[in-house]
This record gives structure tokens, sequence and C-alpha cells, in this order.
């Protein structure tokens, strides 16, 4: 069975109705929703039943159930890597491997690697098996690693650092360790995470990668259907002005079912965006278990490290949190990060005159007090007039924001209108392409339409997008 977008959007309303209200949506709903005939409905049902992505019981209106698969993402597999003597470093052929989502750690790097030799086969890594591997260049000792020697070389081996040496130890009671000393230069590439057995191959999908073709134009002031990542392998290099977007994040709402790739979608968006663009993204962390996941500053340190990014400045978003949450045993939430990723060595547009605030003192004469010398002395004080307005700080107010327009709320997980005005009218020059790579309920896209600004809107679920263009039709008109 063929899975057209619109058997997709069937599944994905099916999925979000159950885990909103408990129960599935009758076939009645489903047309409604779709806007097609219940007998398409029910033809769509019985050809995704037959297929095996859904559920129903025999007279039962409302036993759809989507049958839960297990999401895959798909890993780069770079090559061969020596698990006895050491090889040539890996070989680049541009093929991809395809491995469950929980195998993968969040905002993390991964990489697969074949296993070539019988050097860890104590470890129960035989020769032809995949390996999973995190990037990093830092290991504990025991760990399993990907090393590098002289720059030239790579292995895969146990790291253990000791009396001034470095030992590569395989699991291999007939072979002897690698010992270097004396400054000899090994650097790690990576430390692995898990293995695909040579045996369970056949369960693995490997793709030969093909070069992504580009669109010929910028599919200017479109809503774009489909993964970021993929779509943005399309739009041409340095053509983007601005990105500001909120990620799905921490599964702290229910986004249809989806999954995102943030370390990849960083790559991507400094790949096309302008030199001196900005992304500017909202985001925040879980609480799991009393302590935060963290996901905001590993992504703030994976862009930076490996997508190509500065971190131009971090704002607060300071917002009204959730009532209640104080009061129990941890502080209420008021706030998000809003790191402000940039590309290149200046910003290519920054005009802050529409983000100046009311200065408390505006249009009295004040005596102010020096500055502070690097030499710990101060300069003499002066009197001067107050401006009526001041730069703003790194804290942007929304508590008054409003965000209760009705069409917008469909969405499980929205910011204010005025977080993207602020944005495009300080770092995106007018007529500048602002793109918004999970556009959601379509802000992005609504504020850039209102402020002369071009816009370009992804989202995974085709909900979501029709969503955006509604938005767009009714409240930026």
């Amino acid at each position: 069975m063929e899975m057209t977008p619109r058997k997709q959007q069937l599944l994905d309303f099916v999925n979000t109705y159950r885990l909103r209200r408990g129960f599935a949506p009758s076939i009645p709903e489903i047309a409604k929703k779709l806007k097609r005939a219940p007998s398409t409905i029910h033809q769509h049902l019985e050809e995704l039943q037959a297929g095996g992505h859904i559920n129903r019981e025999k007279n039962q209106p409302r036993s759809v159930a989507v049958v839960e698969r297990q999401q895959m993402v798909s890993v780069p597999l770079l090559g061969t890597i020596a698990a006895g003597a050491p090889l040539t470093l890996f070989d680049i052929p541009k093929e991809t491997i395809a491995v469950p989502k929980n195998k993968i750690p969040a905002a993390s790097t991964i990489y697969a690697l074949r296993v070539s030799g019988n050097s860890m086969i104590d470890e129960n890594i035989n020769d032809g098996d995949i390996v999973l591997v995190k990037q990093q260049e830092t290991a504990e000792n025991g760990q399993k690693v990907v090393a590098l020697i002289d720059n030239q070389e790579a292995t895969l081996k146990k790291f253990y650092k000791e009396n001034g040496r470095i030992r590569l130890q395989p699991a291999n009671k007939t072979m002897e360790p690698l010992i270097f000393r004396n400054g000899r230069d090994v650097s790690i590439q990576g430390i692995v995470l898990d293995v695909i057995r040579e045996e369970i191959r056949p369960t693995v999908q490997i793709y030969a990668h093909q070069e992504t073709k580009k669109y010929k134009e910028l599919p200017l002031n479109k809503i774009l259907c489909g993964d970021a990542v993929e779509i943005l392998k399309k739009i041409p290099s340095n053509s983007i002005d601005l990105v500001v977007t909120s990620p799905p994040y921490d599964d702290i709402r229910m986004y249809n079912g989806f999954s995102i790739n943030l370390p990849a979608v960083g790559r991507e968006l400094n790949r096309i965006l302008k030199n001196g663009g900005i992304a500017a993204m909202v985001i925040q962390d879980a609480t799991r278990n009393f302590g935060k996941t963290l996901t905001s500053f590993k992504t703030i340190i994976d862009w930076c490290d490996n997508a190509g990014f500065k971190l131009f400045e971090t704002a607060i978003y300071r917002k009204h949190g959730t009532e209640g949450a104080w009061w129990t045993k941890r502080f209420r939430v008021d706030h998000e990060y809003m790191p402000i990723f940039l590309k290149g060595d200046r910003p290519g547009y920054f005009n802050k005159e529409p983000l100046k605030i009311p200065s408390k003192h505006g249009g009295k004469t004040m005596t102010g007090s020096g500055n502070r010398r690097t030499d710990g002395t101060t300069t003499k004080t002066v009197r001067r007039e107050i401006n009526s307005m001041k730069c703003r700080g790194t804290v942007w107010d929304y508590l008054n924001a409003g965000d209760k327009n009705p069409l917008k709320r469909k969405h499980p997980a929205t910011f204010p209108d005025k977080i993207p005005t602020d944005f495009i009218q300080c770092f995106c020059p007018p007529g500048g392409v602002v793109l918004d790579p999970f556009i959601g309920c379509g802000s992005t896209a609504v504020t850039a339409k209102k402020l002369g600004r071009n816009y370009i809107g992804i989202d995974i679920s085709q909900e979501y997008c029709d969503l955006a263009k509604e938005r767009l039709s009714t409240d930026a008109s």
C-alpha cells in the first residue's frame, strides 16, 4: 500500500485525537476534518488496516487505533573501522543507515562504522558488525572508542590513560595492546554506543546517499510540509536572512508523534543562512526526577561546536509560568531561553531601535555615576539628560503579550507573535527572507508577512501546515 500524504494526514489526526480524548474519532468526524466523503475515509481506513498501519474492531464505531511502530532515524555510515591492526582513516561512502530512535541520545552527533577484524570479539563486536558512535573528543577508562593515531590511522579499541601513557586495549586475549608514550598523537573521535550484529543485518536498512536537488528558486511565502532536514537540504546555500523558531523538545508536548534531529537541523541552517545571518530559537528544558534535561544547553553547544555558529547572545523570554508549580516541590518556571546564533563575524543587519523600552527617568537631567576603568579607578560623574527610550537588555518581557487567538491555540505549544516581531525587526532587512523549520501554528510566517518580509515555513505535520496556512489567510491578510 502506498502511504499517500492524505493517508498520513488521516493517521496523524486519529493519533492526535486519541491522545487528547482517550478514544478514536468516528468516520464522520474524520471526514469533516479531512474534508472528504465518508465513503472515501472508509476506503482509506480499509487500506491502512490491510497495510498494518491501524487496528479496527468490526462493527465498533470508535475502534481505530494506530499501530505503534518503532521510530527510525538516519545515521551516516562513514565506512570501515579496524578492530585489529589500524587502518587508514575510514573512507566516507555516501550511505546512511536507519536505526531505532531510542538508540540515539538527544542533541548528539552520531555516526556508524562497519567493523573489520576480530580484536573486539570479547566485547561481542565481530567482523562485519556495525557500531554506532557518539562523536566526542574525550573518553573515560574502559570505554570503547574510535581512536585516530597520528592523524592517519583509525582503530576501535578500549581506552585507558595511565602512568603518562595511553593504552588502546583489544578485547581479544590473543592480541597485544597498543601503547603510546612521549606525546605520540592519539585523538579520540568518539565512543561506541551500540552494536548492530551481522546476524541481524537484514532488519537494518542501508540507503545509498543521493545528492539532493536544490530548489531552482526559493519557495518564498510558502508553507512546506515534510521533514525539516530533507527540505532544508533543497534550499540553496547563503540564501536566508533570518531563522526564528521554537523546535519540539523533550516531549513536553505531543507533536503528532513526530521527532526531530536538532543537530542536523543546525548544520543545514548554518549552510542556508547568509553570512551575517541569525538563527533565533525559543527553547526550554523539561524537569525529570527533579533534574533538568539540559537540552537547551546541549543544543547551544552542538550548534556552536559542530554546526558552525557563534552564540551571539542568549536572551531570556520572561513569561507567566504555570500557576501552582511553585507551591508543590519546585519553583514556577517563568522563563524560556532564546539563544541567538550568528553565522560569520557580525550581524549583516542589526536595528535595535524597535526593541528599545521606556526609560524610567526619561526626559530628566540627572547626575550619573562614573564609569569604572580597567585599572580600578573611576571617571568623573557628569550631568546629562536621560533619553526617553533606552536599549533593551537580555531579559525580554512578554508577560502581557497575549496569546488568546483561538485559531493559534489549536497548536499545543505556541509563543507570542511579539517574539518573531522583535527578532524580525532587529535582524531581517525589509524585503528579506525569514525561515521557520518548525512553523507550527504559523506565528513566524504571519509576523513576517505583516512586516513586509518574505517567509518560508516548514512542518512535518500536515495538520500544522494547514493551521499555519489558515492563520496566514485570516491573521495576516
